[in-house]
């Protein structure tokens, strides 16, 4: 899909001030020899002239056309941190752009290519987006009880961008799931809502949108976390029948929607692990035009011994997982009938970070109290402290060539080569 791109000349909203502003000149330069499209890049606002506050930046083209952009707040003090955009570049091509300062009332209105939801319900009739929610151990929003139905949308928190969406469960149970999408348009805001205005699982039958394709079983899904200690898979969270959860407070948090990223956290306090309490902060990222989402997780300790553990649900899978490794990332592929009814191909891949990797696969097993059905890799945090992880997947009603194993392998294997030899930037 195109950028969507502003003329200057079309707009006439850059005033006197704006223009009288200091600008700034930066080259991409894509020093490979293959094509790339959408690539993600990030100015800090360090790196670009000082302004009144009550001005945002914005980049310019050649043409003198807008670039589809977004001045970020990530700390949420008032003032924006970064300068968030994708662009394209063929093999060995050069692009000069300049970043201009306007009033936050002129700023362009991009195409939306990323979104990031939390619906709750308050009332039949009344779902309100939250920017920020939580939930106690002993407050499991189960909604069993028909006076006090369920609260959340999608049953949590949705992202999506132009090609895939997300969902986490957060109820307690926080398994990763996947909706199928067959638009470029962000539906998640209508996903998930019944004709008489309560929340519900309307996402499991086919819409003109796409619909929910994995089946999460007893695993947590696609990129969940798990804790292995010893023979043991300890669960981030508890199962649909339990009452209490193993985690003392539950918080998500949204830090950006916008048109070409969106980023949110789930922060989970006092998960109990043999007589321990640890702290889990995850940071989802997700940008416009790729099939996947960053993920970067910190944790607060580790009982003695254990290992944080990710992976891919595979209770409908005939065919084994692929082993590679691209760039600075080592690869876990899955491609098969794995959907609802094993109706449809779908790929599944995490992509690990070399330096969180340890080298240790395996596979949970089919049946049991807890993870079950999931091919599982162990993580070590990297010299931060963190562990960085993307997570991939892929529909073939989105587009049929992703009923090819080779295909899905080569768009994984291109996202983790692209983010490994990322374009130069000139300032």
């Amino acid at each position: 899909m195109r950028t969507h791109l502003l003329s200057i000349s079309m707009i006439g909203l850059l005033t006197a001030c704006s223009i009288e502003t200091p600008s700034k000149i930066i080259t991409l330069k894509n020093e490979t020899s293959k094509d790339k499209v959408d690539e993600a890049f990030v100015l800090i606002r360090d790196q670009l002239p000082s302004q009144k506050s009550e001005l945002l930046p914005v980049l310019v083209n050649g043409s003198g056309e807008y670039v589809a952009c977004q001045a970020d707040d990530l700390n949420g003090n008032g003032e924006w941190d970064e300068l968030a955009f994708v662009y394209s570049l063929k093999a060995g091509e050069e692009q000069t752009l300049t970043v201009k300062f306007i009033p936050k009332e002129q700023y362009p209105e991009f195409q939306k290519r990323t979104h990031v939801r939390l619906g709750k319900l308050f009332s039949k009739g009344d779902i309100r987006i939250l920017d920020e929610d939580m939930h106690d151990k002993y407050n499991l929003p189960r909604g069993k009880d028909i006076n006090n139905p369920y609260p959340y949308q999608t049953d949590g928190p949705a992202w999506e961008n132009d090609k895939m969406g997300y969902r986490h469960y957060f109820d307690g149970r926080n398994v990763r799931d996947v909706f199928g999408k067959t638009t470029n348009l962000m539906v998640m805001d209508s996903v998930g809502i019944q004709p008489d205005g309560l929340v519900g699982n309307t996402y499991h039958v086919e819409a003109w949108w796409g619909r929910d394709i994995m089946s999460g079983a007893q695993s947590f899904g696609l990129g969940g976390l798990a804790l292995k200690k010893g023979n043991e898979l300890i669960r981030l969270g508890v199962m649909m029948a339990d009452t209490t959860d193993n985690i003392d407070e539950t918080y998500y948090k949204k830090i950006v929607s916008g048109p070409v990223r969106s980023i949110f956290t789930l922060t989970f306090k006092g998960w109990e692990v043999g007589g321990e309490k640890i702290d889990v902060e995850e940071t989802m990222t997700i940008w416009a035009g790729k099939y996947g989402y960053e993920n970067k997780v910190k944790l607060s300790n580790l009982p003695e011994g254990a290992k944080l553990v990710t992976g891919i649900v595979n209770d409908f899978n005939d065919m084994p997982y692929i082993r590679k490794d691209v760039g600075n990332y080592e690869l876990m592929i899955t491609h098969d009938k794995q959907t609802y009814n094993k109706v449809w191909y779908m790929g599944m891949a995490v992509m690990v970070d070399k330096n969180n990797w340890t080298g240790v696969e395996f596979e949970a097993p089919k049946k049991g109290p807890g993870i079950s059905t999931t091919w599982c890799t162990e993580l070590q945090p990297n010299e931060n402290g963190e562990y960085n992880f993307n997570c991939c997947a892929a529909w073939e009603i989105t587009d049929p060539k992703f009923t090819e194993r080779e295909y899905f392998d080569s768009v994984v294997s291109d996202y983790a080569w692209e983010i490994s030899n990322k374009s130069s930037v000139i300032m």
